[in-house]
């Protein structure tokens, strides 16, 4: 008997990947196989709702939406849904379960996790301890990125400040390559005089030309042979073209050379001549600046040579014994100071705290420093009873020996390197240390001595004459140079300036203003009285050195107008036989030039 089909419920079997579920913590899994078989679920119930075992957990945060099956898949399922009628009978349509109102969009099967604050906070903290499971790796890796842009900085800051200076080094012989391109530049003087330039003839021969000759020789240089001055720390500059781009590449396309850039200096022409010629026949240095901003107006020495000749006059020069021509003083030579070094022996005393107001002393000529040893003012003179500011005026020795034997230990040598004593002056201009040397235990005569400025002090011409512009400038002291620009061949456009930069406040307003003040006293009543009467009042200290073997050295000190300084300068004169006074022609020479323009 046939079992009537039609009549029976319609069964339907569904199959769940196991591997979509999640772990339970247990191995019913693989007790069960891949597959779990679900049977005998009435499709027709509309009140039937599927749910697995997994979902008891609560793991979906929302129910499951039934998503649209395509077209081609819902043809399929209606006719294997549909019951075979017999002949002559419609077929029976099923029915089919409501579809929940769900929009299209959010109708996926894509279901979100439902975490709680504690798995939440457990996640964060596996999170934090894989990135903390390195930390040596971490270290250097912020250490390499450190050091990455430091050297990016480090590149930045030696392109654009230092790279230039290294090229220019004496010591960089490659630089001289690039006058295989380029025409040497000239070198002027601040208002245009040519000091230095490069002719070339007819058959593309180069020479170097100074139409000055000995005036400008330490200050300029030479570029041939004993390369120095300008010509030295100039030298990369004069060896590039900074014209006009097109012209040079057609230039550098034709085979010819560029013509180099000119340097300006800060010399004034009239005042170096005037320097020059004052100082005569007489072997010695001078060099003027301007105090408020470090510029190097003149700078003579001699001996001298001419630079137009050096190349074949070196090898008798350099041959001679004590031959100093080729010797730049004013920057290089070390001279004893005399008395223009109690102006600092005059700050020491200031800075000791001393009554310097009251300071009382009865000069007889000399000062007896213990059996044998004593100090003798110049020429034995006798000054009488003095007080701080007449001792200084009149440049009195025993009065300094005293002031000097009355300074707390150190204090001079203290106040001495706080003025550049024993270090690298604060300037590009090559240059030698001065030099002071007091030990601790030395002797009342070396002490006495080193405060008059005999000793074993050593000073440089550049160094005093920096210390005088500080004092005039308030006790600011500016960094001296002695070239003011670049420019193109022609001076169409200017390439570099310098600009005047400020070292440090060496000295207090206070300082300055009473080393000003004792200075003035020198030129009104003490013995620098042939430089007032002019229009203007100065400020300065004279000075005689004693050199053993050799004449007396004289020095004077001094910028001027004292009540707004325009030039401060320092003058030395060797072997003098005429004293301190040397000095005061050559002094009054520069400021009258300089001051009645």
């Amino acid at each position: 008997m046939k079992t009537d089909k039609t009549k029976e419920p319609k069964k339907s079997v569904h199959k769940i990947n196991i591997d979509d579920l999640p772990d339970l913590g247990d191995d019913t899994g693989s007790q069960m196989g891949d597959t779990k078989v679900f049977m005998d679920l009435p499709l027709e119930d509309e009140d039937f709702e599927f749910r697995p075992d997994y979902d008891e957990l609560g793991l979906f945060d929302e129910d499951l939406i039934q998503e649209p099956l395509p077209a081609s898949s819902r043809r399929r399922k209606k006719e294997s849904n549909t019951e075979k009628a017999p002949s002559g009978q419609a077929p029976k349509t099923p029915k089919t379960p409501k579809s929940p109102d769900v929009p299209a969009s959010e109708k996926k099967r894509i279901k979100k996790l439902e975490l709680t604050p504690e798995e939440i906070r457990v996640k964060k903290e596996d999170r934090k301890k894989r990135r903390s499971q390195n930390p040596e790796i971490l270290a250097v890796t912020y250490v390499f990125a450190a050091l990455f842009v430091l050297m990016i900085g480090y590149f930045v800051y030696f392109n654009a400040f230092v790279s230039k200076d290294v090229i220019n080094s004496a010591y960089n012989v490659r630089i001289n390559s690039f006058a295989d391109s380029i025409i040497r530049g000239n070198i002027l003087a601040s208002d245009g005089t040519v000091l230095a330039e490069t002719i070339v003839d007819e058959n593309g021969n180069e020479s170097r030309y100074y139409p000055l000759g000995r005036m400008f020789a330490h200050a300029v240089g030479t570029s041939d042979i004993n390369q120095s001055g300008v010509e030295l720390s100039q030298n990369f500059y004069m060896l590039q073209s900074n014209g006009n781009p097109l012209l040079n590449a057609l230039n550098d396309i034709r085979g010819g050379k560029n013509q180099g850039d000119q340097v300006v200096t800060t010399l004034d022409t009239a005042l170096q001549e005037t320097a020059y010629n004052a100082l005569g026949y007489n072997d010695g240095a001078v060099i003027a600046i301007e105090p408020t901003t470090g510029k190097i107006l003149a700078m003579v020495s001699k001996p001298d040579y001419d630079p137009n000749t050096l190349v074949w006059d070196y090898d008798t020069i350099v041959s001679e014994e004590g031959n100093d021509m080729l010797l730049n003083k004013t920057t290089s030579g070390l001279f004893i100071p005399g008395s223009i070094f109690k102006t600092l022996t005059s700050l020491a005393y200031i800075r000791s705290g001393a009554d310097y107001n009251n300071y009382y002393y009865t000069c007889e000529g000399q000062i007896n420093l213990g059996g044998e040893e004593y100090i003798s003012c110049f020429d034995h003179t006798v000054h009488g009873g003095e007080n701080f500011w007449e001792s200084y005026a009149y440049s009195c020795n025993s009065s300094f020996g005293n002031i000097g034997l009355s300074l707390p230990k150190n204090l001079l040598k203290e106040t001495c390197e706080s003025l550049l004593f024993n270090q690298q002056l604060p300037t590009s201009l090559p240059h030698t240390k001065s030099v002071f040397n007091l030990s601790e235990n030395a002797s009342d005569w070396d002490v006495a001595a080193t405060s008059i400025g005999q000793g074993h002090t050593q000073v440089t011409p550049l160094q005093m004459a920096m210390i005088t512009s500080a004092i005039a400038n308030g006790g600011n002291l500016m960094k001296p140079y002695m070239v003011d620009s670049i420019v193109t061949a022609g001076g169409g456009r200017r390439v570099k300036k310098f600009l005047p930069e400020a070292y440090d406040q060496i000295l207090s307003t206070q300082e300055a203003n009473l080393l000003g003040q004792l200075m003035e006293g020198v030129t009104e009543y003490g013995t620098a009285t042939s430089l007032s009467g002019y229009g203007y009042t100065v400020a300065g200290k004279t000075g005689t050195a004693e050199v053993s073997g050799k004449g007396d050295n004289s020095w004077f000190i001094g910028y001027a107008p004292a009540e707004q300084p325009k030039i401060a300068i320092c003058v030395l004169v060797e072997n003098d036989e005429g004293y301190y006074e040397s000095a005061l022609p050559v002094a009054n020479a520069l400021l009258q030039n300089y001051l009645n323009r």
